[in-house]
């Protein structure tokens, strides 16, 4: 199926805040680049995250007050890391939720959070996203599996991806039946849709052996394509061939033929496409102080790829997103693959492109 443009259904979606609240990660997947996790960098203070916190407020009016539908909210999704690690993490939140009503939050996590702390996320996160990850200790996965559950009976938002470790397939295919079963939103998700980086073991720069792009064996290949659904591709084997699925619930349509129709999961190569991602999407990277707008494709104005600035220089990166607003500035996709962001209005041609942008 060739798709040359994406739309959402809705296009009143609220901006998407990621923030990556630090490294710190009580988990070391083989699969997560060193990049994205350790055990050893410092906690962030509450000071630095009230700080970055005030910088989103500012960032974000700056493109809902120039939208032709605004949303009356912004949902922030922390990651990490480990969010939950962190003491002052959960003080932040409370400092978010007295500050204002305005922003909804979620979070990415292991779900192997102390359960001293459920009563916190129960109160005040209106989403909630469990990654299951085979190869952490046992009695850490039977702890996932318990806060799964005990949130499954709240109005939380919950979904949970089970990434389908080559190696530990079976257990995989057996918590997602078990969740399945009980009622819970969970997806099985191939590791490393979006990575064009590297396939097969290699040494990260920690010293530590990993792949972050595993390779699936005809039958598990064949248990995901029935599984979910979704059209096969035969000459696919490693997970950043299997395309992606939108994420983070949106509703989107491809426009095939010259027609418009459902899609659920689409082949990611964007490259050079004209994108919205900026409209959509912000992540800040609280342990680089580097901010881009988006965390995974990273891409920025010129057809290039990267940071928008930094933490310690906010205010050059409010004046840039203003100008981009005041000038119509258009982003082209720099990238090979798209591994995240893709459910926003994209196209092949700028003439489509600017008809999905005026709608927003």
């Amino acid at each position: 199926m060739q798709v040359d443009a994406i739309k959402l259904k809705n296009n009143a979606e609220p901006m998407m805040v990621t923030w990556d609240t630090g490294r710190r990660c009580n988990y070391d997947c083989t699969y997560c680049a060193a990049s994205r996790h350790d055990n050893h960098s410092a906690f962030h203070s509450l000071e630095e995250y009230k700080q970055t916190f005030n910088f989103i407020k500012k960032y974000v009016k700056i493109y809902e007050n120039s939208k032709s539908n605004p949303t009356n909210h912004c949902n922030i999704n922390f990651t990490g890391g480990e969010p939950t690690l962190n003491p002052e993490f959960w003080n932040l939140v409370d400092y978010i939720k007295q500050d204002t009503k305005y922003f909804n939050l979620s979070l990415t996590t292991n779900g192997a959070w102390n359960k001293k702390f459920t009563k916190k996320i129960k109160e005040s996160f209106f989403g909630i996203t469990v990654s299951y990850h085979s190869e952490s200790h046992d009695n850490l996965k039977k702890l996932v599996i318990e806060n799964i559950l005990d949130l499954k009976s709240t109005n939380i938002w919950l979904q949970v991806n089970v990434m389908l470790h080559v190696d530990y397939f079976d257990e995989c295919v057996e918590v997602y039946n078990y969740l399945k079963s009980k009622g819970v939103k969970v997806n099985p998700r191939p590791i490393g849709d979006g990575n064009e980086q590297r396939e097969g073991w290699f040494i990260d720069e920690d010293g530590t052996f990993r792949r972050t792009s595993h390779v699936y064996s005809q039958s598990q290949k064949d248990w995901f394509f029935k599984e979910t659904g979704l059209q096969r591709n035969t000459s696919c084997s490693s997970g950043d061939e299997f395309g992606r699925g939108c994420c983070g619930g949106r509703c989107i349509q491809g426009l095939v033929d010259g027609e418009w129709q459902n899609v659920n999961m689409i082949d990611t190569y964007f490259k050079n496409w004209y994108c919205s991602v900026n409209w959509y999407f912000l992540h800040i990277d609280q342990h680089t102080g580097l901010v881009y707008h988006h965390q995974t494709c990273q891409a920025k104005f010129n057809n290039k790829k990267g940071s928008i600035g930094c933490l310690n220089n906010t205010e050059d990166i409010l004046d840039q997103a203003k100008n981009s607003v005041i000038n119509n500035y258009n982003i082209t996709c720099p990238n090979t693959r798209c591994g995240c962001g893709m459910c926003v209005p994209k196209a092949k041609d700028v003439d489509v492109f600017l008809e999905l942008k005026n709608n927003i």
